[in-house]
């Protein structure tokens, strides 16, 4: 299991009461799993929309890289990776 930094922001940081934690996960399904687990249905509620995915208005990221690109939920994650929970950002 691997030792990650998480950074989080908006509503989520509200929720967790810290922007940065140390966490030790395989995936980031795991991560999400014990983030649900640890802060319950109000982290869930935050994050997720009613049919399970993430809501539109956040991103997460493995260092600086959207896990949409990657392996999706089963992205692993090694030690000292930095997973962030955030806003997504639109411009135009």
């Amino acid at each position: 299991m691997s030792r990650i930094k998480l950074i989080i922001f908006t509503g989520i940081k509200q929720i967790v009461g810290e922007k940065q934690i140390d966490f030790s996960a395989k995936t980031v399904e795991d991560l999400i799993n014990k983030l649900v687990e640890k802060y319950g249905t109000a982290f869930s509620d935050e994050l997720f929309d009613e049919e399970g995915k993430i809501k539109k208005i956040y991103r997460i990221v493995v260092n600086g890289r959207n896990i949409n690109i990657l392996d999706g939920f089963q992205t692993k994650l090694n030690d000292d990776d930095l997973v962030a929970i955030m806003p997504a950002i639109a411009g135009g």
